[in-house]
């Protein structure tokens, strides 16, 4: 209850801050300069929102480049986990036909030293004995009477399968040097991929608190657009009060000469999808971007503001007896608070400023705070 009580009294202490009380002489000087700052603070973080957006984008580039790049290393590392594999399994094999061939090759020696006893044992010990005595089997194998008994098959087959076992050892030397190559290789990428995962988590982390610092910037881009928004409508107040200024009389005329089309008329209408009242007429028509806006009677210039939401750049002229006129979406103006103005005087450009769809000139009439009908009251409107 406490805590509701607390949150109840910054909620009324904030609201006497945004809306100064209307007992002051100066309430309208201080709600538009106070507005202005509003304006200033504005600008300022939509500003920054867009640079923090521009930051966003690059970080959102980067991390996914990042992510990128470790998926292709996370692939080359599993094809090499593959490769590896397979290398280690093809050198096992190798192994085996290797031993393979040495139990084929045992036995064919057996076999040929059971044959040599055999001919030993039907043939001359002293001859024999000298052919056993060889130093190798090259000089065995070619040595005088006793190697022409030898079987042409059983001294083919031996060396066959020499030469094979040979050639299993020089394939399993390249496999197992291909292996280490491989290893040294998955070693790198392993490396590489966990400097890539650092990379990813700092991207991540840097993109997450920048897209929390939009937020907040977006938060309070939107609070302030709420307190210009109850600012608008304390200055609309102590606009509808009743002028100081007496009536100067005449006619009103068309704020743009030479245009004469309404694109958008005066009541209600759809903008957006969605169903609002317009509190004037847009005057617009092709080349009308940058043709001056008369002041529309005579009158003082009570208001001038150069704001990037709602009307934009905008001027209010006040004629006495209650009569303003309101000059909406200027490109740029000619005039300071405190001007006297005769008809006919240029005010601003016509432009697209504020919450606008193009460019054209939104014109208001008020008559002691309410917003009328500007086509009742306007004389001299130039054909369509």
């Amino acid at each position: 209850m406490a805590k509701r009580i607390i949150c109840l009294f910054v909620a009324m202490f904030m609201l006497f801050i945004v809306l100064p009380s209307p007992a002051h002489g100066d309430d309208l000087a201080d709600a538009l300069a106070r507005q202005r700052e509003l304006q200033e603070r504005l600008n300022e973080i939509n500003r920054q929102i867009n640079e923090i957006k521009d930051n966003v984008q690059k970080l959102a580039v980067m991390r996914d480049t990042h992510a990128e790049r470790l998926n292709n290393v996370k692939e080359q590392i599993e094809n090499l986990r593959i490769e590896i594999e397979n290398t280690t399994l093809a050198i096992a094999e190798k192994q085996q036909e290797l031993d393979e061939k040495q139990i084929e090759l045992d036995y064919n020696i057996d076999q040929f030293a059971r044959r040599l006893r055999t001919i030993y044992m039907s043939n001359d010990s002293s001859d024999m004995s000298v052919l056993l005595g060889s130093s190798s089997f090259s000089e065995f194998l070619v040595l005088g009477e006793y190697m022409r008994s030898i079987s042409v098959r059983d001294t083919n087959l031996i060396s066959e399968i020499t030469e094979a076992k040979a050639e299993i050892e020089e394939m399993k030397k390249e496999l197992e040097v291909s292996l280490i190559a491989l290893e040294d290789l998955k070693a790198e990428l392993d490396l590489k991929y966990e400097q890539l995962a650092a990379l990813l988590r700092e991207a991540d982390s840097d993109l997450s608190q920048a897209r929390a610092m939009q937020h907040a910037r977006e938060d309070e881009s939107e609070e302030i657009l709420k307190e210009i928004a109850r600012q608008n409508e304390y200055i609309a107040q102590l606009m509808s009060q009743p002028s100081d200024i007496e009536y100067v009389g005449g006619y009103f005329t068309w704020p743009v000469p030479g245009f004469g089309w309404i694109s958008s008329g005066y009541g209600m209408r759809t903008l957006y999808g969605r169903a609002n009242f317009h509190g004037g007429i847009d005057i617009a028509g092709r080349g009308i971007y940058g043709k001056s806006a008369i002041a529309s009677n005579d009158g003082i210039v009570q208001k001038v503001i150069y704001g990037t939401t709602g009307y934009g750049y905008y001027v209010i002229v006040d004629h006495g007896g209650g009569y303003k006129t309101l000059y909406a979406h200027l490109s740029s103006i000619y005039v300071s608070e405190g001007d006297y103005l005769v008809q006919g005087t240029p005010v601003g450009a016509v432009g697209s400023t504020g919450n606008s769809t193009g460019p054209h000139l939104h014109f208001e009439i008020r008559i002691a705070g309410e917003r009328v009908d500007p086509t009742s009251i306007l004389q001299n409107r130039p054909s369509s």
